[in-house]
């Protein structure tokens, strides 16, 4: 079963996701000086989000279906693939080394299994992954949470309380990845768990408020007993798509940080 399982990786992966097209597209001005790493989620647990760490440090997320390319220097590597959810679990570390080459891995909710390897060649056709669209999300709530949180002092207890979306998914994606980077900030934020906030609101018959209702925004933050209270919205089509983050100083009531990021 096992082998089986292995094969239909390979197989879907490699049909899926290897599309010829000119090197130069991959390495601004055609250089050989790094590779990739291709990561591809096959699994369909929509109930957790993969996190990826090569080289021991978190290189992004993953959702069923969703593939990411990472740019990495030649030589040895190690990947490995940490479960979000209620269980601490992780996979084994595998190993590889880099040589001007491209490396795709397939990544479920049990394993990391290494498809194959490409040589980047400057003149060659190779195989890269369609870009995705969650990687600019990535990219874009990074950056905006950097904004909006540049004014906090540091080690300020903060509540990210929520994000605006017509799609729920995407604004569970989103929160959570607000609070992870609350969690990872420098300024060494002490962060109201996700968990504790839900079960406040439910216990005390709070709605989600709105990312423009800063009256209720500022009354959660003082029942909770923060500092700041950090929330989002999802909005606009195309490429007027936003994402837009601000931090409420729970005290005052004023916006002291404010940020709108294209997706």
């Amino acid at each position: 079963m096992i082998k089986t399982k292995l094969h239909f990786l390979f197989s879907a992966a490699v049909v899926s996701f290897f599309v010829a097209v000119p090197t130069a597209t991959a390495f601004a001005g055609g250089t050989q000086d790094g590779s990739e790493v291709l990561v591809q989620r096959v699994d369909n647990n929509s109930l957790i989000r993969l996190r990826v760490y090569i080289d021991a440090r978190a290189a992004g997320t993953l959702r069923v279906g969703e593939t990411s390319t990472y740019k990495i220097k030649n030589g040895p590597h190690t990947i490995r693939v940490a479960f979000e959810d209620y269980i601490a679990r992780t996979t084994e570390v595998t190993q590889f080394t880099a040589n001007n080459t491209r490396h795709l891995f397939t990544v479920t909710d049990e394993s990391v299994v290494s498809v194959g390897t490409e040589a980047i060649h400057e003149t060659s056709t190779m195989a890269v992954s369609t870009p995705m669209e969650e990687h600019s999300i990535d990219q874009s709530v990074r950056s905006s949470f950097e904004k909006a949180t540049q004014p906090l002092k540091s080690k300020s207890r903060i509540a990210v309380v929520n994000v605006d979306s017509d799609n729920i998914h995407e604004g569970d994606f989103v929160l959570e990845e607000l609070t992870y980077l609350s969690v990872d900030s420098k300024k060494k934020f002490q962060v109201i768990d996700r968990r504790q906030i839900d079960a406040f609101r439910a216990k005390n018959a709070i709605g989600v408020p709105s990312y423009e209702n800063d009256f209720m925004l500022q009354s959660i933050g003082n029942l909770l007993g923060v500092d700041y209270v950090i929330s989002g919205r999802l909005d606009g089509v195309g490429a007027l798509r936003r994402l837009r983050v601000k931090a409420l100083e729970v005290k005052t009531g004023k916006l002291v940080g404010d940020s709108s990021d294209r997706i």
